[in-house]
């Protein structure tokens, strides 16, 4: 009866350290899903910058207004350092192993590189307005429209619509990134 009882409980056990297992991959897949939706979109977005980089890297010695210059070093540095913090800030956030680290260790980090990863973001945001209007004039002389920077109209319809359309744009992704977040930080705090 006793090896019986033994063979028993040794089998229970096993079989719940298997669900315990499959509910762990399951969560870990889950959450990378998660980040995969904040992903995309960064890398995304970084291609793009890092086209528009190579763009101006290989425009620049066609301005000649020396302030256009300075603005497309300027704009070309931003282009290029932003998209990779961003996509560092991200990495962090993927990093945890969550099938080897205690859950509330687990919950404990993924909250701190989360402020960390919002911090970043809001900053990246309103570095996006100022650089919404250090672009235009070295992009106008570039496409041969110097005198488009000089009219009113310009800066009074285009520039506060064009300043509009990122805030809306980044508090729409905002609003998406910090629902995936959440739902990330609830499946670590579930197998808390």
């Amino acid at each position: 009866m006793k090896t019986l009882w033994e063979d028993l409980s040794g089998k229970v056990e096993n079989q719940e350290k298997i669900r315990k297992e499959e509910l762990m991959k399951m969560t870990k897949k889950q959450y990378q899903s998660r980040l995969n939706s904040i992903y995309f979109p960064e890398i995304f977005g970084s291609i793009v910058c890092f086209v528009y980089a190579g763009y101006f890297i290989s425009k620049i010695e066609e301005l000649e207004l020396p302030i256009n210059q300075v603005l497309a070093i300027f704009n070309t540095t931003v282009m290029i350092i932003l998209p990779i913090i961003s996509l560092w800030t991200l990495a962090r956030l993927s990093r945890w192993k969550i099938t080897d680290e205690s859950p509330s260790i687990l919950v404990e980090k993924f909250k701190k590189d989360k402020v960390f990863f919002w911090k970043f973001q809001r900053f990246n945001l309103l570095l996006s307005g100022l650089f919404a209007i250090s672009i235009l004039p070295p992009l106008a002389e570039l496409l041969g429209k110097k005198d488009l920077i000089l009219e009113p109209t310009f800066w009074l319809a285009y520039v506060p619509l064009g300043l509009i359309a990122i805030y809306v744009f980044g508090r729409i992704t905002i609003k998406k990134y910090k629902r995936s977040l959440e739902e990330a930080q609830q499946l670590i705090e579930g197998i808390a």
